[in-house]
């Protein structure tokens, strides 16, 4: 049987003074990876946050009922820590704002294959397809412009103390996201919380707030949409591993 997560209790929550495990920075050079849509009917960009919802985020942090937000966005990520070098490796197109770097075939390389399985996973878990042309879905990586201080969800004991348990990153996700918006009036000054993937325990996912915003860089390191060739052996190695259907 599956964990169940109770309801958060906010006069449950502890001032996160008391144990400085509770919040992770994360260091200089760390990378983030993200997969979004650049077409379709709802198109993105790299760095946008999404303001509407809350839709099936499980960290969503925006109120009932669903629609436009303004101060309330998310954006989601999954880390790469160190590996800020070796993702500016792997080459993008142009960038926005007129700056680009040059494409290098070689790929992805080994300190983001992890991160880019788990985007992948993540992104297409629904149907378990991993369509790589359809609304343009583009893998991104940036580093922040600062330490990014995110509640620790799963390496730390705070959502024990807090009267929750693992099921807030494995769970059913609307009870995450009452858990998500419990958090953020509790803690506005952080920038977002930090959790293991539900589908890659190993892997760490981070869904970013509004105080993140104005972190991320004004030109990210890499932005390769997913059909491009240098992309395909990796995906076809991870549809292969995991069971996905890849179109």
């Amino acid at each position: 049987m599956s964990e169940w997560l109770p309801a958060p209790d906010p006069a449950r929550f502890p001032a996160l003074d008391r144990d400085p495990s509770w919040v992770s920075e994360t260091p200089p050079g760390t990378a983030l990876a993200r997969i979004f849509r650049a077409a379709g009917p709802y198109p993105a960009r790299w760095f946008d946050f999404r303001d509407f919802g809350p839709l099936d985020g499980r960290f969503d942090p925006q109120a009932e009922p669903v629609g436009e937000h303004p101060g309330e966005g998310v954006l989601y990520a999954v880390l790469a820590e160190g590996g800020g070098a070796d993702a500016g490796a792997a080459g993008s197109g142009p960038q926005p704002g007129g700056a680009g770097r040059p494409s290098h075939p070689g790929g992805l390389g080994a300190a983001l294959d992890s991160p880019f399985a788990t985007c992948l996973l993540e992104v297409f878990q629904q149907h378990r397809i991993i369509r790589r042309r359809a609304g343009t879905p583009t893998l991104a990586v940036f580093e922040p412009l600062r330490r990014l201080r995110l509640l620790e969800l799963s390496d730390s004991d705070w959502v024990a103390v807090a009267g929750g348990n693992a099921a807030i990153a494995s769970g059913e996700r609307s009870r995450s996201r009452e858990w998500a918006r419990a958090i953020r009036r509790a803690y506005p000054e952080l920038d977002g919380v930090r959790a293991a993937s539900s589908l890659v325990p190993s892997a760490r996912v981070v869904a970013l707030w509004e105080p993140a915003r104005e972190a991320l860089p004004a030109h990210p390191l890499a932005v390769i949409p997913l059909d491009r060739p240098e992309l395909s052996g990796v995906i076809d190695r991870i549809a292969d591993r995991y069971g996905y259907v890849l179109l």
